[in-house]
């Protein structure tokens, strides 16, 4: 019981750092340099695979530029976020078809990584990620809103894509 409750709490505390990682826009070379730990050492922290002692969570921390007690918590980069209103999530869903830019820098991110995750519905899509850009978009997506707002973005997207 023990083993799997250690496991799971290391695949969280990956994943997190993974989301934190990649909503710094950085490699897993720029992280291990920063946080000076070898980068094969933070890629399995970030697969839970492995264990961190108290200082390379710290130095991990530092390279993030967030509290420790964060990545220990499982706190995700857009967790502290305020709740996307009706209009908020309009604005995304109709960027996202339609493919326009948005003034508001966490609305243009997240629908961004929407469109990249729902790329395969979107019909004139100029570029197509890459399956790993879109699990990646869709991860950052999962990190960022809670699971009932994601639903409700994708509802107003494949509502607003025009009928084939």
């Amino acid at each position: 019981m023990s083993y799997i409750c250690d496991n799971l709490f290391m695949r969280a505390f990956g994943e997190t750092v993974l989301a934190w990682r990649l909503t710094r826009g950085m490699t897993q070379t720029q992280l291990a340099r920063a946080a000076r730990v070898p980068r094969t050492n933070l890629s399995a922290v970030e697969r839970g695979d492995r264990e961190v002692t108290l200082r390379t969570l710290r130095a991990l921390a530092l390279a993030l530029n967030v509290r420790p007690g964060a990545l220990v918590d499982g706190e995700t980069p857009g967790a502290s976020a305020s709740p996307l209103t009706r209009a908020q999530m309009e604005r995304i869903a109709e960027a996202t078809v339609r493919g326009t830019s948005l003034s508001d820098p966490r609305e243009a991110t997240l629908a961004r990584w929407l469109a990249a995750s729902l790329s395969s519905q979107l019909r004139p899509v100029r570029r197509r990620p890459s399956p790993r850009q879109s699990d990646r978009a869709y991860f950052l997506l999962r990190s960022a809103e809670p699971p009932e707002v994601i639903a409700s973005l994708v509802t107003r997207v494949v509502e607003k894509l025009p009928r084939a």
